[in-house]
């Protein structure tokens, strides 16, 4: 697992937004997000902000649960295409 950052505001609607520790976030949409007891508590499902400074969203799975201040994610498989050649 993987430190994602640290919590900046939390929404009713069960939403968050994470000020992200690397700068590469494309590669986290998707993925699951844990908290300091490495238990999932939601997913990644957009980057927002500028290209310099961005913010991370996270979809909690359960909206009545307080998350903890610094959180940790582990990227998604990607999916793999059903292969084959065309002709």
């Amino acid at each position: 697992m993987n430190k994602l950052g640290i919590v900046e505001a939390s929404t009713r609607d069960g939403f968050i937004v994470v000020k992200p520790v690397s700068r590469d976030v494309l590669k986290l949409v998707n993925s699951s997000v844990y908290d300091d007891n490495y238990r999932r508590i939601g997913r990644v499902v957009d980057v927002i902000g500028r290209v310099d400074d961005p913010r991370v969203i996270v979809k909690l799975e359960n909206k009545a649960f307080k998350p903890s201040p610094v959180l940790y994610y582990h990227l998604a498989e990607k999916k793999r295409g059903r292969g084959g050649r065309k002709r």
